[in-house]
């Protein structure tokens, strides 16, 4: 991830929903210090920036709506109609699109075979997409209970290259790479996890490790934000999962305060476990 990010398969963007919009620009605005530029033509969709980089954008929908606040994530994409095609043939579905963005490309919503709903977009031009700093978006990934199949799908649409970081079994989580370049995680969700979580992207936004996680989940709920799982240690950094005012999830970061590995394959906390 970086500033401009469109090789495909790369995350090229994230946005946000909700039936509040006033009220999720400032809940981000009191978390992570995002400012918004708002455009007087396209007032249902706001770009949010922090220190004037473009980090997310926040759309709003009608209310009463039967539309759920999520965050959605965006891959880079050479052609969304084979994006479409390969939804079609492996089982996936397309939810919206392809869609004409005008100076943007063309912009596609679908769930693949495991039924996470992702984003993929062909861009007509480079824009920029800050990441990595706190307050922005620092890692993906995909949360679903047939972990081998979303590996498939996945390296089939943009050749990943995919190495197991636990054990495969108990601890299933792959790291997807292009190059040398890391891009995206997987979590086979496990037995101990509730029952009706449905497969889903978890964005994870980094924190500021003078402050750290923990002081982040505590500003989660003097902003009205719930807090469904409390911070834990693993070895990619210290993580919650926060819910915000509207409904959409999303996970916590510091990637600063690590459990340092024990073996030569990385272990993968399971936050449902005991």
């Amino acid at each position: 991830m970086g500033d401009d990010s469109f090789i495909p398969g790369s995350v090229c963007w994230i946005d946000v929903s909700s039936a509040d919009p006033a009220g999720t620009r400032a809940f981000y605005a009191g978390l992570f210090g995002w400012t918004y530029d708002i455009d007087p033509d396209r007032a249902y969709y706001t770009t949010a920036l922090l220190d004037g980089r473009p980090v997310a954008g926040l759309a709003g929908f009608p209310v009463p709506s039967a539309l759920t606040a999520t965050w959605t994530m965006y891959l880079a994409s050479a052609n969304v109609d084979y994006i479409a095609g390969v939804l079609d043939e492996r089982a996936g579905q397309v939810s919206s699109g392809p869609t004409e963005v005008p100076g943007q490309g063309s912009v596609l919503i679908g769930a693949d075979p495991t039924g996470a709903s992702v984003g993929f977009w062909q861009p007509a031009r480079p824009w920029r997409f800050h990441t990595l700093e706190p307050g922005s978006l620092v890692w993906a990934e995909l949360r679903t209970r047939d972990g081998a199949s979303a590996d498939e799908f996945f390296a089939t649409l943009f050749g990943y290259r995919q190495t197991q970081i636990g054990d495969g079994h108990g601890e299933d989580y792959t790291v997807w790479s292009l190059g040398e370049q890391t891009i995206l995680g997987r979590l086979r969700i496990g037995p101990d996890w509730p029952p009706d979580i449905p497969a889903h992207w978890m964005l994870h936004f980094a924190v500021d490790p003078q402050s750290g996680t923990d002081a982040a989940v505590n500003r989660v709920v003097e902003l009205g934000g719930r807090v469904d799982v409390y911070p834990y240690t693993t070895e990619l950094g210290r993580i919650a999962l926060v819910t915000d005012p509207s409904g959409a999830p999303f996970a916590l970061i510091d990637p600063a305060t690590r459990l340092q590995p024990t073996t030569d394959s990385a272990r993968v906390d399971d936050p449902y476990a005991d």
